[in-house]
């Protein structure tokens, strides 16, 4: 009898403790923006997201302002966007992202269309420091953006797909839990280079601030406040005027979890306000994560 009570308790300690670890592992990720939080080491995440802008606006370098997209012109885009991490240890992630796009401009005059690979991006997050106690973390990122996105030697009935320019930059990215409450915070700073045409495109700066309440841990609710600023493009030293860019979101998102390691989101971001050649008023994200 005490052999089988000894056997039973080595057997339930063994499952407490498996899925103790398995709660470790499972990440409470969130549905916009990148996480400080670094993978184990060899675990792996895929994480899908399709993105579709419902474009209602550009901008008019006449009126020097946002204006609604004339009745003869549509202008429609969709991304599919595959991302990658890799716990290479404890403290260092490798994350890749892979976008496939599709995009079509038509007018009264004319009908252009672009369809395949977008610009590859490549990072390693690192995770700097950690408070267990007070659940409290910050880790840093470094950023790369190869022009693998079709951007020069175009057909009159073709888009580009890229900016044509290899990007380098770094993000700083605090985060703190408060029960069931998470707190995130990022600031991006992104150095573009010269594109095919040596247009040297603008830096990029990006400000976020998230905040998300874990109802339970199947679903999540998650809002994030986004501004994001581009400078002038230069052209061998001179600036070209405005050629800068502006984007102010509000991003609220759900997310559920299927099963211990995959989850759903479902996104819709709404712009506040923005200078871009075409702006969408509310765009409709879906995404699926799944660890392993």
């Amino acid at each position: 009898m005490k052999k089988w009570i000894l056997v039973t308790v080595a057997v339930l300690s063994v499952i407490c403790s498996a899925e103790v670890f398995a709660q470790k592992l499972t990440p409470r990720p969130p549905i916009y923006g990148i996480p400080a939080k670094t993978l184990p080491q060899g675990k792996w995440i895929f994480r899908g997201y399709w993105i579709l802008p419902q474009y209602d606006k550009m901008y008019s370098a006449a009126d020097k302002k946002m204006v609604d997209i004339p009745d003869n012109m549509e202008f429609q885009t969709s991304t599919a966007i595959l991302k990658v991490r890799y716990g290479i240890n404890s403290r260092l992630t490798a994350i890749m992202n892979f976008p496939y796009a599709h995009k079509k401009l038509e007018t009264s005059a004319a009908t252009k269309n672009g369809d395949g690979l977008g610009d590859v991006i490549g990072a390693l997050l690192y995770k700097a420091y950690h408070q267990r106690q007070r659940h409290f973390l910050f880790s840093f990122l470094l950023f790369t953006k190869f022009p693998t996105g079709k951007a020069s030697d175009l057909a009159a009935t073709e888009l580009p797909l890229g900016s044509g320019s290899f990007d380098i930059g770094a993000a700083f990215l605090p985060e703190k839990e408060f029960g069931k409450w998470d707190m995130r915070w990022s600031a991006f700073y992104i150095r573009r280079g010269k594109n095919k045409d040596d247009v040297n495109l603008g830096d990029v700066a990006s400000f976020s601030w998230s905040t998300a309440y874990n109802f339970s841990r199947k679903f999540i609710a998650e809002g994030t406040l986004l501004y994001k600023s581009t400078a002038e493009n230069s052209y061998h030293g001179s600036t070209i005027n405005d050629s800068d860019n502006y984007l102010v979101q509000i991003i609220p998102g759900i997310q559920y979890r299927i099963q211990r390691t995959f989850l759903t989101q479902f996104v819709l971001p709404v712009t506040l306000k923005s200078k871009l050649p075409f702006s969408s008023s509310v765009e409709t994200w879906v995404g699926l994560f799944y660890l392993f």
